[in-house]
């Protein structure tokens, strides 16, 4: 079976978005993004209350710093998904993008090979590590941070057929 494969900057950003909250760094970064804030709050109102400030003022900051602290817990994937457009514009605008936008991709009995102007990547189907099928994409991990990124508009009706495929293969390798 193969397949030609389109990625686009949108494409990447999914992928990026669904590694952050998916692996274990990705959570861990996501968590101390929304963290820093409400304990920066935190320990700016103990030094209030350690300086003596009025009650009146430290309930007024406590209230303020719980607003900020509850928006910014809202805003914080928000931030993380702008820094991450950011860095692949960086990385556009220098010519170097970290995915290959056209590919053709084949799922054969042993491997899946990807071949793209650059190069030709062959993963044996029992050294992939995980499998997740996700609204709008397949990402086939062959390694902690690399992955197959397959938009299920590549794979047309075959989308079920493919991912069965996949799972199937690697449960018997």
């Amino acid at each position: 079976m193969k397949y030609k494969i389109d990625l686009t900057e949108e494409d990447y950003v999914r992928f990026n978005i669904f590694y952050m909250a998916h692996s274990k760094a990705g959570k861990r970064g996501v968590n101390m993004a929304r963290i820093v804030f409400p304990a920066l709050a935190a320990v700016i109102l103990m030094a209030f209350f350690a300086a003596g400030a009025e009650p009146g003022l430290i309930a007024v900051e406590a209230v303020l710093f719980a607003a900020a602290a509850g928006g910014w817990l809202l805003y914080a994937p928000k931030a993380v998904e702008r820094a991450i457009r950011k860095q692949i514009s960086r990385m556009k605008a220098d010519g170097k993008l970290p995915f290959h936008q056209n590919a053709e991709i084949e799922f054969g009995d042993v491997a899946i090979v990807e071949k793209n102007e650059q190069e030709e990547i062959r993963v044996n189907y029992q050294d992939i590590e995980n499998i997740y099928p996700d609204s709008g994409y397949l990402y086939i991990f062959y390694s902690a941070v690399q992955a197959f990124i397959v938009p299920y508009r590549c794979l047309g009706e075959d989308r079920e057929r493919v991912t069965e495929y996949i799972v199937n293969k690697k449960k018997i390798s």
